[in-house]
């Protein structure tokens, strides 16, 4: 007896030209979850969409054990959720939920921010002031996406993360940013800064944080690298609603 038609149509990672798992000397659950973290974060597989334990294992040329383990380990990254009597799917876009990670990441970058302007060596603030520049350069340029600009602010809040903040301050950030819904939604759309007039607005929140870990001004550093975070959660609220 065939499957119904929404199990007889191509795996969605068949046809995203998915590296068969089976072939790969990596552990197969891991290597599983990566490709199927990859493609929701890039929204190719989009949030609410089911995952079918058979299908996959097709596409991946693995058992359904496997595809379980993956699966499982995907729910623990909370990427992915098993609803009863329906099975695992990819999890909905929450409103609520892309604001608390907003107002979290906002806390957690205005501690990396104050750490580093208390600790950071000369070398590393002038590394960071350069950053800078170059966001204030793409915001100025009306050729920039908004997907440049997203990448070159994150880029320096990895920055600020990884060289002025404690090691479970990092862990903790980035988790968040591994998040679904911030990756394929927030992130990897960049709806923050969808117009030039915000790019410009987000280049110079960075230079008022900028200046003030040039300066050593420890709270000044913390305040606005929060306002910085709060502002983007605007815009972006603006962009769901």
């Amino acid at each position: 007896m065939k499957p119904e038609n929404a199990d007889t149509r191509k795996s969605f990672f068949l046809e995203r030209n998915a590296v068969p798992a089976g072939r790969s000397a990596k552990s197969l659950p891991d290597m599983v979850a990566e490709q199927m973290l990859a493609a929701i974060h890039n929204g190719s597989v989009a949030p609410g969409e089911r995952l079918k334990e058979e299908l996959l294992a097709e596409s991946f040329e693995v058992s359904r054990s496997t595809v379980r383990e993956a699966i499982a380990l995907l729910e623990r990254k909370g990427v992915v959720e098993r609803i009863a009597r329906q099975g695992a799917r990819v999890v909905s876009v929450d409103a609520g939920e892309i604001e608390e990670i907003f107002l979290i990441r906002a806390q957690l970058l205005g501690l990396a921010a104050r750490l580093f302007a208390a600790n950071a060596p000369q070398e590393l603030m002038d590394s960071f002031k350069l950053r800078i520049d170059q966001l204030e350069r793409l915001a100025a340029d009306p050729a920039t996406t908004p997907a440049d600009y997203g990448h070159a602010s994150i880029t320096a809040q990895q920055f600020l993360i990884s060289y002025g903040s404690r090691k479970r301050l990092q862990t903790i950030y980035e988790s968040l940013s591994d998040a679904a819904l911030w990756r394929s939604v927030v992130r990897g759309k960049a709806i923050s800064f969808a117009t030039r007039s915000r790019r410009k607005e987000s280049a110079e929140d960075w230079r008022r944080v900028a200046s003030a870990i040039m300066a050593r001004d420890i709270a000044g550093a913390e305040e606005h690298a929060k306002s910085l975070l709060l502002r983007s959660y605007r815009a972006a609220k603006e962009s769901l609603t």
